[in-house]
């Protein structure tokens, strides 16, 4: 039934096939990483990881590559300080300050510079497919109509910026975009929004890409607990410790002083923002309704702070509105 799905996917990297595909162990990454293999037996495989902690991705990336015949699969360990050495570099790139989403950019970021250093000159991920298919924590704890959820999710996918193509062009790589592709956007979109939110046993996000690799992809791929790229690398726990170094009283201050911050760890990215963008709130009171900013021609998704917000009510990260 959702054989379409692969068969758009393999069209896109038939066309252009990376010689590098970032790699979570994911479905996302390794359907694309499948695919690429097909048509270039040394596409390299990276999966990033921190040095001295355990990560999910390192553990399903072996099992994948393992089981697809992958031989040319590399995982990166970064030293923690490194990673947050590149924190700055992710604020600047996204001109932004959200936690989650400064997490993936470093993570992606430093998957990026290893493919560079080896020489590689083009680059694909599975950026995308997470709200393509509703996976999103405030997606998959929608509370309202289902026919709502699906213009949410359209209109977001309209104003999101792509991360995996910003920090390509900035190392002047090519970023090849399968879940970016128009074809396979129509595919996927084409399937009812109940189809996409559908669970099963096993399967709790993601069912139809999940159905389409299944017997394709490992089966513990393909059943694998939905992770972000950031806390299946171990990123987000390495980087959010850049807000040892805030005071409580600091903190306070900021939140009475700016706006209400969500953590120490927001408001210490909001600090590297900061010094190399210009924070404004709009003053009629109909900016963000977190941040206080404009916009930026933006509905639902805040470009500053990537606050989703819908209906006049926030979108946490968490699911809770």
């Amino acid at each position: 039934m959702y054989n379409q799905i692969k068969e758009k996917i393999n069209s896109v990297i038939q066309k252009n096939t990376p010689e590098s595909v970032l790699f979570s162990g994911g479905v996302d990454s390794s359907a694309i990483l499948y695919h690429s293999h097909q048509y270039n037996p040394d596409v390299m495989g990276i999966t990033v990881g921190v040095k001295g902690k355990a990560s999910s991705d390192i553990e399903y990336s072996k099992i994948v590559a393992d089981e697809l015949g992958i031989k040319n699969h590399h995982i990166y360990y970064v030293e923690p300080e490194q990673i947050k050495a590149m924190v700055e570099t992710s604020v600047k790139l996204l001109k932004a300050f959200n936690p989650e989403w400064i997490s993936s950019t470093t993570t992606l970021l430093l998957g990026t510079m290893y493919a560079k250093s080896k020489g590689l000159n083009s680059i694909s991920s599975g950026e995308g497919a997470d709200d393509l298919l509703g996976s999103f924590p405030f997606f998959t704890n929608w509370k309202g109509s289902l026919e709502t959820l699906d213009e949410t999710i359209k209109t977001r996918l309209k104003e999101i910026v792509v991360m995996s193509d910003l920090i390509a062009k900035s190392m002047k790589m090519k970023y090849i975009a399968p879940f970016q592709d128009e074809t396979v956007k129509e595919e996927i979109l084409s399937i009812p929004i109940k189809e996409r939110m559908r669970q099963d046993v096993g399967i709790t996000t993601k069912y139809p890409l999940r159905k389409a690799y299944e017997g394709t992809l490992p089966r513990a791929c393909i059943t694998r607990p939905q992770t972000m790229a950031f806390t299946g690398s171990g990123v987000y726990d390495t980087i959010r410790s850049i807000q040892d170094d805030i005071s409580p009283q600091e903190y306070v201050q900021a939140c009475q002083e700016i706006f209400q911050f969500k953590s120490k760890f927001e408001y210490a990215l909001f600090k590297i923002y900061q010094k190399h963008f210009e924070f404004k709130q709009q003053e009629d009171g109909k900016g963000c309704i977190h941040c206080g900013c404009g916009m930026g021609g933006n509905t639902i998704n805040c470009k500053t702070c990537a606050t989703l917000q819908v209906g006049g009510k926030e979108l946490e990260f968490s699911g809770r509105t």
